[in-house]
């Protein structure tokens, strides 16, 4: 009887598990750039050309972006570059969906400095401390700035940009 018990009772946490709501956190310790320039294979000045959710080979949800590259400040890349993130952008066509709280998201058309990890031996990627490695340039009249995901703090592109060839040592 005890051991019906206990079983009634774990199926009962499992699903109150699955139906309660609960708030998605993810903790993530501020970087200077310097840090994060340091932490990134590859760091690319590039625009949003394509943003794709599927299956990857081995049935992850993943979100497949493209970029055409303006510059490369680090590491070696095309002028073309695909990344693969866990996770989808919209649910896909069987209903699922997978979020990390604090893995940036993307739109066609946008303009970043990205700052991304290597490949995991799966081919997954990520910017450095998540948004942190993700500045998003905006457009103020004639004035291109650029403004981290966490940080808010806007600066001049062309600034940044040669702050960051500094830091990394590998202007192309």
């Amino acid at each position: 009887m005890m051991r019906f018990a206990l079983g009634v009772a774990s199926v009962a946490v499992a699903l109150a598990a699955t139906v309660v709501p609960t708030p998605a956190t993810t903790l993530v310790r501020r970087l200077p750039l310097e840090q994060v320039a340091a932490e990134a294979a590859r760091v690319v000045h590039a625009t949003v050309i394509d943003v794709h959710s599927d299956r990857d080979e081995w049935g992850a949800p993943a979100t497949w972006i493209t970029f055409d590259v303006a510059r490369t400040l680090k590491g070696s890349v095309a002028r073309q570059l695909t990344i693969k993130q866990f996770g989808t952008a919209a649910p896909l066509g069987d209903g699922s969906l997978a979020r990390i709280p604090g893995l940036p998201r993307y739109t066609v058309g946008e303009e970043v400095v990205l700052f991304l990890r290597g490949d995991s031996a799966r081919g997954f990627t990520s910017p450095v401390g998540l948004g942190q490695g993700v500045y998003r340039v905006v457009h103020r009249g004639a004035r291109r700035a650029v403004q981290s995901d966490l940080a808010g703090k806007e600066e001049d592109l062309g600034t940044f940009l040669a702050r960051v060839e500094r830091l990394t040592g590998q202007g192309h």
